[in-house]
């Protein structure tokens, strides 16, 4: 038996100095077993000529046995082969497959120096028997490579989890978009351990940059190009989620994850986070991810609704009284900044009391929506048309002059007339405007009291105008030139 073995051990010893050949040959094996492995090194360069090389030396260093062999390396290369091949989805059967390929490839190198010699069966039963310990051994450390990995992944879908948790809990703790958005940002960086990231919100054709964690002014403009909203990207996450997510790997420096925010079939906005170090993110980060994004884009879209009923009349839609100061004071200190124009328009219903006496105030509210309509209807995007209150409503006007803003008041007035005409009811509509211009020195609260002013100043004329007409057709001997005379705008 010690013959056999020293055979064996100096057999082993000639055929390590070039095992090239036999990874070679290996290599085809493998190719008709395992082409998933092929597929695989196309995708990351792997070179299986190289791992199945060392393989093949590991297998060949067993057999002699008189060195002392470095178990402890081979179980750590073997260990960490395994978890490698369990990151990239290949199954433990073929992992060990693979080793059954080697195996057999290192008994072929053994067998032609064999063929005539007197104890060649004898070597290579020995051979066979030392190489499945081997085997077995190897076996066992892969399959704990395998098991590293998916205690590792169950941490992080743990973590993740619990971060999923977290996020659903803290999102109903603000109702300010802004304040929603960090705290769905920073859960979601410590649920991933990512550094960076943005929030959108999507706002007509465009989107609009909420808040950011992690990046300096001067690293925005890059991140955004890089991952920002109107990047092209190939959805990667297919689930049950209604956010679409994908990943960005190694794109520049960036590793990240974008998720497209999703409520409803509605896209609201969307969400970019990420990492420069070096982080793969595998099928189920994306599928978390998405669940993670669908839990911000509930509440985010929540924060919206509330901020637009806190901001809007809720019988019109057109912004109320709180959003119309706000605005005003806004535009006033651009125009007071950058020595701009801007006019305000005041509408009063002149007749709503008379609808909601007579028809009701279900009436009343349809007269109010109509002229909410025309508003909107006659103004540019960048007016903001506002009901004050009651019958009252109000409109900024930037980069407006007194001039510009008359031709305005006149085809609003049209309009409604059109609307009257047009009407089935027999209920028309009868609105007072009133005018003001911006002058330097002037603040909001001035302005609008200038056009005020007008709008009572309109009022009366219409007023005394729809008497003198009342006259008139009591009294048809009574001849005044020119009718009641033509209405007019207070401050045109």
């Amino acid at each position: 038996m010690s013959d056999a073995s020293d055979v064996l051990g100096a057999l082993a010893s000639g055929l390590a100095v070039d095992t090239a050949e036999s990874g070679k040959k290996a290599i085809e094996v493998l190719r008709a077993r395992s082409p998933e492995l092929f597929e695989l090194s196309e995708q990351t360069g792997e070179d299986l000529v190289a791992t199945s090389v060392s393989f093949i030396d590991v297998l060949l260093a067993t057999l002699r046995v008189e060195d002392e062999l470095p178990w402890k390396e081979y179980d750590l290369r073997a260990r960490a082969h395994g978890r490698l091949r369990a990151a990239q989805g290949v199954p433990l059967e073929s992992a060990i497959e693979v080793l059954a390929v080697y195996r057999r490839a290192t008994v072929e190198l053994l067998t032609p120096p064999l063929e005539g010699k007197p104890q060649s069966g004898e070597v290579l039963a020995l051979a066979q028997r030392r190489l499945e310990s081997v085997i077995e051994r190897l076996t066992s450390t892969i399959a704990r490579g395998y098991l590293d990995y998916l205690d590792e992944e169950h941490r992080i879908r743990e973590n993740e989890l619990y971060g999923l948790a977290a996020i659903a809990a803290v999102m109903g703790r603000s109702l300010d978009i802004t304040d929603t958005a960090e705290v769905a940002l920073a859960e979601t960086l410590a649920a991933f351990g990512l550094d960076a990231g943005a929030i959108w919100l999507r706002e007509r054709a465009s989107h609009r940059l909420v808040h950011s964690i992690g990046l300096e002014p001067d690293e925005m403009d890059d991140f955004v190009s890089r991952l920002g909203p109107d990047v092209r990207a190939a959805v990667s996450a297919v689930g049950s989620s209604e956010s679409r997510v994908d990943g960005v790997v190694g794109h520049d420096g960036w590793n990240a994850l974008r998720a497209q925010l999703r409520v409803g079939g509605r896209a609201i906005g969307m969400m970019s986070v990420g990492t420069r170090r070096d982080r793969i993110f595998g099928a189920s980060e994306l599928l978390t991810m998405a669940a993670v994004a669908d839990q911000i884009a509930i509440a985010l879209d929540r924060a919206r609704q509330f901020s637009n009923e806190a901001r809007t009349d809720h019988l019109t839609g057109l912004a109320n009284r709180r959003e119309f100061e706000r605005a005003i004071e806004r535009e006033v200190a651009l125009a007071e900044r950058h020595d701009r124009q801007i006019a305000v328009m005041m509408i009063d219903v002149d007749n709503l009391k008379k609808i909601n006496d007579r028809h009701g105030h279900s009436t009343g509210d349809g007269a109010l929506k109509l002229v909410a309509q025309e508003l909107q209807r006659v103004m540019r995007a960048s007016d903001v048309c506002a009901r004050l209150g009651g019958d009252e409503f109000a409109v900024a006007m930037p980069e407006t002059d007194l001039h510009r803003a008359g031709e305005v008041a006149r085809r609003l007035r049209n309009s409604i007339q059109a609307m009257n005409l047009g009407a089935r009811s027999t209920n028309t509509v009868e609105v007072s405007i009133g005018l003001g211009e911006w002058k330097p020195e002037m603040d909001w609260q001035s302005l609008v009291q200038v056009a005020d002013v007008a709008l009572y100043d309109d009022k009366r004329h219409r007023k005394e105008a729809r008497r003198w007409s009342s006259a008139e057709r009591k009294s048809p001997t009574l001849r005044l030139g020119g009718g009641a005379g033509r209405r007019r705008i207070a401050g045109g």
